[in-house]
């Protein structure tokens, strides 16, 4: 009878530990869901923030100094597109000048990306900011 208490007790303490398991598992499920909703509500309040600095809005430090870094990737990334346009635009100068264009674009005439706005060289196909298909 004695080897039957232990078998028993044996069987039931890896039951306990399996439940166990099973709810620290759980646990920690919660935990990260909770955990990537305040990331979320991180981001909601530095667009937030963001939006006021953009409205003009007097910040504390630390917010207006991290408003100054966005502005200034903000900068960088436009930077970048409008490189992104000049390396397209003298790429396709040679075969502009070789081939008739389809449609005479009229003199001085801007045109600009339906999806982003994104000022463009006459005759794009696709936006250099954005990579939209252009009509």
């Amino acid at each position: 009878m004695a080897f039957m208490d232990k078998v028993s007790s044996a069987a039931k303490s890896i039951g306990d530990k399996g439940k166990s398991t099973a709810e620290t598992m759980k646990l920690n499920s919660k935990i990260k869901a909770e955990e990537s909703s305040i990331t979320e509500c991180e981001k909601k309040i530095g667009a937030f923030i963001y939006g006021l600095h953009q409205a003009g809005e007097d910040l504390p430090e630390g917010a207006a100094d991290l408003c100054a870094q966005i502005d200034g990737h903000n900068a960088a990334i436009e930077d970048a597109r409008a490189e992104i346009v000049r390396i397209k635009t003298a790429e396709s100068a040679p075969a502009a000048a070789a081939a008739p264009a389809a449609e005479p674009a009229a003199a001085g005439a801007q045109a600009f990306c339906m999806s982003c706005g994104a000022q463009l060289p006459p005759g794009m196909k696709f936006c250099g900011s954005c990579g939209a298909k252009q009509e």
